[in-house]
């Protein structure tokens, strides 16, 4: 057994002499960066790492680009479902105070920017007067801005939170009529679950009315509806007592 291996198998010491005679083979294996080219995983660090500078701008800047509308009011987050408004004649102006009721059906915190149409035209001037308050929850008035030509105002609403404000103004009437902006319901794209407008005459008589009004023990007149998604705005005009 041993001769045979000191024939045919080298021992150690002659295997060990042959390997350091042996040209050393060229490895395959990554060499490490050293002041050279960087490697793979380097370069990809690098270019993943630019990248990032990147998109997080980007994100940032789609984020705005998807809220702005939401907060500038051209698109609806919560559900606009109650409205009441009153409305005062008088012989050359009409004074209005609307409430109106909003709803968050999601179960998160949002912020829902709202537009308030005015009805401004060559013989109605532009409102004076304009405010807005919230009434519930968390009473107090609510800052108004000019956002692309709009006034706009910004309400938060909590989980599934009920929102209501009222927003009043004065508007003269040099032609003795005047028009309450209803088709702005349709962008809510949903009717509202309960409407109720008045008329209180102030020295005045009703000439016209396009939607059909009756008066209330008070001699208030009104028209209420459900389930309501206005096919037209409210125009009406008046007559002066004579003295």
């Amino acid at each position: 057994m041993n001769v045979f291996r000191r024939r045919y198998l080298p021992s150690r010491i002659e295997r060990a002499d042959r390997a350091a005679v042996r040209p050393a083979r060229e490895s395959h294996c990554p060499r490490p960066d050293i002041g050279g080219a960087p490697t793979r995983a380097r370069a990809w660090r690098e270019t993943t790492g630019r990248r990032g500078y990147l998109v997080g701008p980007a994100l940032g800047f789609a984020a705005v680009l998807l809220l702005l509308p939401c907060l500038a009011g051209f698109l609806p987050i919560v559900y606009f479902v109650r409205e009441r408004i009153d409305i005062a004649v008088y012989p050359d102006e009409v004074r209005v105070v609307g409430r109106y009721v909003y709803r968050n059906p999601w179960p998160l915190l949002v912020v829902q920017g709202l537009s308030i149409p005015l009805p401004v035209d060559a013989t109605h001037p532009v409102p004076t007067e304009l405010a807005a308050t919230r009434l519930s929850p968390d009473a107090g008035p609510i800052p108004l801005r000019s956002i692309l030509g709009r006034t706009t105002l910004e309400l938060r609403f909590r989980a599934h939170e009920e929102v209501q404000i009222v927003v009043q103004y004065r508007q003269q009437a040099p032609t003795r009529d005047a028009r309450y902006l209803l088709t702005t319901t349709r962008p809510w794209r949903r009717p509202l679950d309960q409407a109720v407008y008045t008329l209180t005459l102030h020295d005045v008589r009703l000439a016209r009315s396009n939607y059909a009004l009756r008066p209330d023990a008070q001699g208030v007149l009104a028209f209420e509806r459900i389930n309501f998604m206005p096919p037209e705005d409210w125009e009406f005009q008046w007559e002066v007592h004579p003295r």
